[in-house]
């Protein structure tokens, strides 16, 4: 089973996404806070009346809370899920990130070229370097060349992974 398959997975992508989104709000949010200095003597005014009744609401209310809890635990952790779902699949279908995919799957095609052609080089140039060392030439030439060729390849996937994780970056949180 994939990775991206499983719901922990999806929880977990879930649950980063929320965050993000949350921490963005933060700076509005503090701008719009005041406080009072008279609502702060009024409620420890209270707090001082309510001390002695406490013990006994607290017990009955964290019987409450720990049953409601159980329950939206669960909840959330099927939004996490469902959250982690979408947002996987939105960076999953995005230009940059199907580009990453060919261009990872051109550069593995050609380093098995290079490395096919380098073996098959080297047997040749072993045979070749007893008659010609013109010939070995040659060879070394065309492995030059496909190794050339898939570390420019590798290159390009590089600069497409890179893209492909900045326009993913700015899909989390929205």
């Amino acid at each position: 089973m994939s990775i991206t398959k499983s719901k922990p997975f999806y929880a977990v992508a879930g649950a980063s996404d929320l965050a993000v989104r949350k921490l963005r709000e933060v700076p509005t949010r503090l701008s719009t806070l005041k406080v009072d200095r008279k609502d702060i003597s009024s409620t420890i005014t209270l707090i001082r009346d309510e001390i002695p009744t406490v013990p006994a609401r607290a017990q009955t209310v964290a019987v409450v809370i720990v049953e409601e809890a159980v329950g939206l635990a669960d909840v959330i952790y099927g939004d996490l899920v469902s959250r982690g779902r979408t947002v996987t699949n939105r960076i999953r279908r995005q230009k940059s990130t199907k580009e990453l995919k060919s261009s990872a799957g051109t550069t593995v095609r050609r380093t098995k070229a290079a490395t096919t052609t380098a073996k098959k080089s080297a047997a040749e140039t072993r045979t070749a370097a007893r008659s010609a060392t013109t010939t070995a030439k040659k060879r070394a030439s065309g492995t030059a060349k496909a190794t050339k060729s898939a570390a420019k390849s590798a290159t390009k996937t590089t600069q497409v992974a890179a893209q492909a994780v900045t326009e993913g970056a700015e899909k989390v949180g929205s």
